[in-house]
């Protein structure tokens, strides 16, 4: 026969184990969480620069159709409006669907002569770890450069 305490000491070590298997899968999951959370917020920050690069080729395009009427009457030259650039290219950001703080961030970077760039702003929330950026919200941007080409 065991002796008592013998018997108090197994029993007792059997029950440390309890539920360990339990925390085991609680940590898991919570690393497979993260996992997702990094590699879904990932793919959606790549989509989201693309799209701020897309919109700011177009704005670019929308900004270099707007010419200066005075440099084709007078020289004959293709000159885009410098001074309705931002304008433009803040219109043409609203009409692409985009927030009221990145319709004020895009902006017009270099108007002369036939050439235009354009700085197009875009903010978004990322899905899954919201809660390690910065106040919830990323911004990325996009800049393109177009050119007005006179057709002869």
């Amino acid at each position: 026969m065991t002796p008592l305490w013998a018997l108090r000491t197994r029993l007792h070590l059997r029950g440390a184990d309890r539920g360990s298997g339990a925390l085991a899968l609680i940590l898991a999951a919570m690393l497979f969480m993260v996992i997702a959370g990094f590699i879904i917020d990932t793919g959606r920050a790549i989509h989201q620069r693309e799209r701020a690069a897309d919109v700011a080729e177009q704005a670019a395009r929308y900004a270099a159709n707007h010419i200066s009427a005075a440099g084709l009457r007078n020289g004959g030259t293709v000159v885009i409006d410098s001074t309705g650039c931002t304008g433009n290219v803040q219109a043409f950001v609203r009409e692409s669907g985009f927030g009221g703080d990145d319709i004020s961030a895009s902006s017009c970077l270099a108007a002369a002569g036939n050439q235009v760039t354009v700085r197009v702003r875009l903010t978004y929330t990322p899905l899954l770890l919201s809660a390690l950026s910065h106040g919830g919200s990323l911004t990325v941007w996009g800049t393109a450069t177009a050119q007005a080409v006179q057709e002869q």
